[in-house]
């Protein structure tokens, strides 16, 4: 039986991957020559690498939801979701000491995906 998990939208996800990875050297090489624009574009590269791995590594499921972040991958099921922030490209869902964040622009059906959330929130937060 299919699952009714979201997926996510690989190529849309995995270009700031890309476009990270590939600055990273560059602007390495304009830091060495002692350039501060090399430096900061190091730092903005590194983080937008990062955040392309945590979309990709992005998993909602039956379970809850599991990503990597800065400290591994975490675990958030839907029973210890106790806080939810919406926008319009992600829902951050927090528990006691996990915190994940859904870039639900980039699954394949934006408001299927939100809807998908959405229902297996614990009742209280639903809409709140």
């Amino acid at each position: 039986m299919p699952s009714d998990a979201p997926k996510l939208v690989y190529p849309l996800a995995s270009t700031a991957l890309i476009f990270g990875v590939l600055q990273i050297p560059a602007s390495v090489y304009l830091a060495v020559e002692g350039q501060s624009l090399g430096i900061i574009t190091a730092f903005g590269a590194v983080a937008l690498t990062l955040n392309a791995i945590r979309t990709l590594s992005t998993r909602v499921t039956d379970a809850g939801v599991s990503q990597l972040t800065w400290n591994g991958r975490i675990h958030l099921s839907w029973s210890e979701v106790t806080q939810v922030k919406r926008t319009p490209l992600s829902i951050t869902l927090t528990g006691d000491k996990r915190r994940a964040v859904v870039p639900v622009e980039v699954f394949e059906n934006t408001a299927a995906t939100i809807s998908y959330i959405e229902s297996h929130l614990p009742v209280h937060l639903h809409g709140a």
